[in-house]
């Protein structure tokens, strides 16, 4: 099971982003300078990534990064 560093890897490589720019704090349209349709493809990456389904009830509302980690760690177990 991936933990949160690879979590946060994965998000930088699908960015071409350092790892050092991101932060379970970061917001990921203030911060991270994401549109809707950059986080619906950064959804994609992660989803293939971690062979996991993100349901449209799953990415409302996600904030930052660490909102992103957590949904990613609940897929991962189910």
């Amino acid at each position: 099971m991936a933990d949160q560093k690879q979590i946060i890897e994965a998000i930088a490589q699908a960015l071409t982003l350092p790892e050092s720019d991101i932060d379970l704090d970061s917001s990921l349209q203030d911060d991270l300078g994401l549109n809707p349709v950059e986080i619906a493809d950064l959804l994609g990456s992660l989803s293939k990534e971690f062979k996991i389904f993100f349901e449209q009830s799953d990415v409302t509302g996600l904030k930052t990064v660490g909102d992103l980690v957590v949904l990613i760690e609940d897929k991962l177990l189910e």
